[in-house]
Order: C-alpha cells, then sequence, then structure tokens
C-alpha cells in the first residue's frame, strides 16, 4: 500500500478546537444567566472554564515559549476539565456517593498539581510533567467513560454515546503517554501531540462537545420538566389536603374515594362509608376556644388515622365531620371498625381539652352497587340517627340494614 502523507498544521488545528471550547463556553455562560441551571450544568461550566484555560495557554505558549505559568496552566487545565466532566455527569444521572467519588478526582487533580509545580521549581523535566499529567487526565476520562454508565440511575439521552468519545479521547491519553515513555529528550515540539494524535485528539473533542451541550442542555431541560411536575404534584396534593388537619379535603375524598369504591365494584366486593361527628364540640369552641377546638381536630384526625387500613380514604367532610371510605367492607365489618374509632376517641384524654372525655358519633352505610354520593347521604342519615339516640353510639342506615355483607 502506498504511503499516505497527513501533514497537518498544528497551529490550525490548536485554533480550531479552542474556537469550539470558547464557543461551548460562551453558549453556555449565557444560558446560565437567563435560565434556570442546575449543579451539574454549572459543573459542565466549569469544566469549559479549565479546557478553555488550558487551550489558551497552549496557544500562548507557542507564540511566547515555555513561561512556567503557562506550563502550569496547560497541566492542571487538562487534568480539571474531565474531573468538573465527571462531576456534572454524575449529578444529572445521579450517581450514587458522587461526592466521595468527585472527592478522589479532584484530590488527584490537587496532588498532580503539586507534583507539577514542585517540578516546574525543583527540576524542571518535561517528558516526566507530560507522563503525569496525560496519565492522570487518562484514568479520569476512561473512569468517566467507564464508571458513570454503570452507575448513574437516571437513563441520560445521548450518555452511552457520549461515555464512549470520553473512551476515545482515554485512548488518544494513553498513547500519547506510550510516546513520551520512549522519549529521550525534549524540544517543545515533542510535548505536542504527534499531526496524527492532535488530529485525532481535534476531532475526538469536537464530537465530544457537540454530544456534551446535547446531553447537558437535554438533561437540564428534563430536571426543569421533573421540577414542574413535582411542583405541579405539590399543588394538587395541596388543593385535595385539609390545611388544618393533614388529611385529605372533600376534594380529595371526591377522587380517591369515587376510585376506592370502584375498585370495590370491579370485584364485585362491597364498600363501606363511615362519617363521624364530635359530639358537643361548639361547646369546646365556646368555652375553650377556637385554638382549642384546633388542636381537638388534628388529635382526633391523627388518631382515627391509627385505626384505618391501608386501603381506607379517611378524609374531612367539613367542621367537626369526618368520612371514611372502606373499599371491600361489608355492613358487619364497618360497624367494628367504627365502633373501634369511636372508643379510641372516647378512652383518648386530649391536651387541647385538659383531658376532659371527648366522644363522637358514627353513620355507616354499606353497599356493593351505591355511589359515593349515595353512600355518604345514607351515612348522614345514619350520623343524625346517632345523634338523636344520644350521641357516643354507631348507627347503620336504615336503607342498608337488611343488606348482606
Amino acid at each position: 500500500m502506498a504511503h499516505v502523507s497527513f501533514d497537518l498544521n498544528l497551529s490550525a488545528l490548536m485554533a480550531v478546537l479552542f474556537g469550539v471550547t470558547l464557543t461551548r463556553f460562551a453558549v453556555m455562560g449565557h444560558y446560565a444567566l437567563h435560565r434556570k441551571v442546575y449543579p451539574g450544568f454549572t459543573s459542565f461550566i466549569w469544566a469549559e472554564f479549565f479546557a478553555l484555560l488550558a487551550m489558551l495557554a497552549v496557544v500562548l505558549r507557542a507564540s511566547w515559549g515555555e513561561l512556567l505559568p503557562l506550563v502550569f496552566l496547560t497541566g492542571v487545565g487538562t487534568v480539571l476539565q474531565p474531573v468538573a466532566a465527571y462531576h456534572g455527569l454524575g449529578v444529572f444521572g445521579r450517581a450514587p456517593r458522587l461526592s466521595a467519588r468527585s472527592r478522589q478526582n479532584f484530590a488527584l487533580a490537587a496532588l498532580v498539581a503539586l507534583g507539577y509545580l514542585a517540578d516546574l521549581l525543583l527540576e524542571p523535566n518535561m517528558v516526566r510533567r507530560g507522563l503525569i499529567f496525560l496519565a492522570v487526565a487518562f484514568l479520569v476520562t476512561v473512569r468517566t467513560g467507564l464508571e458513570l454508565p454503570l452507575i448513574c440511575r437516571r437513563p441520560l439521552t445521548g450518555f452511552k454515546l457520549l461515555c464512549a468519545s470520553y473512551l476515545v479521547v482515554a485512548a488518544i491519553h494513553a498513547a500519547r503517554v506510550w510516546d513520551l515513555l520512549g522519549a529521550t529528550g525534549y524540544d517543545y515540539g515533542s510535548m505536542m501531540l504527534s499531526d496524527r494524535l492532535l488530529a485525532a485528539f481535534v476531532f475526538a473533542r469536537i464530537l465530544q462537545s457537540v454530544l456534551e451541550l446535547y446531553v447537558v442542555f437535554s438533561m437540564n431541560s428534563q430536571m426543569l420538566e421533573d421540577d414542574l411536575r413535582q411542583a405541579t404534584a405539590q399543588i394538587e396534593r395541596m388543593a385535595s389536603t385539609d390545611a388544618l388537619t393533614g388529611v385529605l379535603n372533600r376534594r380529595g375524598l371526591a377522587a380517591l374515594g369515587a376510585d376506592a369504591l370502584r375498585r370495590s365494584q370491579r370485584r364485585k366486593r362491597p364498600s363501606a362509608v363511615i362519617m363521624l361527628d364530635l359530639d358537643w364540640f361548639k361547646h369546646v369552641n365556646d368555652t375553650l376556644g377556637h385554638v382549642a377546638g384546633d388542636a381537638l381536630l388534628k388529635a382526633v384526625a391523627l388518631l382515627c388515622a391509627r385505626s384505618l387500613r391501608e386501603d381506607d380514604v379517611f378524609a374531612r367532610f367539613g367542621g367537626e365531620e369526618f368520612v371514611v371510605v372502606a373499599p371491600y367492607t361489608g355492613p358487619a365489618e364497618a360497624l367494628q371498625l367504627a365502633d373501634r374509632m369511636r372508643l379510641a376517641v372516647e378512652s383518648e384524654h386530649f391536651e387541647a381539652t385538659g383531658g376532659a372525655q371527648v366522644t363522637a358519633s358514627f353513620g355507616v352505610a354499606s353497599s356493593r352497587t351505591a355511589s359515593l354520593d349515595e353512600l355518604l347521604g345514607q351515612a348522614d342519615t345514619a350520623l343524625y340517627a346517632a345523634k338523636q339516640g344520644g350521641r357516643n353510639r354507631v348507627e347503620l342506615a336504615a336503607v342498608l340494614a337488611a343488606e348482606p355483607a
């Protein structure tokens, strides 16, 4: 096969890579100034800053010579770029123990920086220095490409392809390390990548830049959408929750209670509605005040909730009235559940009333086919009968008293 010449202009290639890095840094910085961004996005801005710092130092070294600060910035920027990128991808991907993993990377980078500085000040050796920073950049880049796809819990669009690009860059670092291991002397050109490796590095970094921008912006947008969904869910929970007691309100009861009834009806099982009302609650408000009345309502709600089962739906219906929707529950079992709550209220010494006894009356309705509104109406009628019958008692709706469990 004929030998193919691969003569590339090093300065032009480095200028292309510098331009790409500067553009990415500007785009991400502008986005961060005008949009909400998350810690992972910020880490990538730092990664771009470190890459830009290293590239700027390389460009200046070509013009100004091997000034020690420029040499130091080249090595440190090259090492810190994959360290910051690792942290950013880990944040977006929800990697476990990310703080500890990132601290390991930063500790390694700090050791490299100290070693670099010592080499510059004590016994300069450009080949050894190149080996140090290229070897560490290789290790961190390999860790990014291999470890993060295995440990990240959140699926990232384009993430595997991006990690593959990190492995390509790591392979180029490894090739450069191999070259330096065989180096016997030093001149400026020996510290630059060979034409072939530099071309591969530039193309890999350009591909990596495009993929990183896509992944970073996609993940930041996804996290914004997640926040929006969580905020919407929180608003819906607030709209369905009683602010005083923390249990469902009538809106929440209408939704979850109807769902519970439908589940029972699909299985052709009975459902029950239990309505309870605190006895003489107005007297508590009139004598002890509304603060004590509110405290009593919260305590009763908590006490009754402890008596319920996992499938039961519990809500404050209004004032001092509470409702339980009990799926898969016939009349006999519903009466037992209501009486268990009645005894719990009767035997409790509530702090809000100074230990004075509090009682409640209960109305129960059960059916296999009735709607939630029908059961609520029947339970309310039974509750009225319990009040008329002397309070602190449980009554089963007369219309359904003969219905089998």
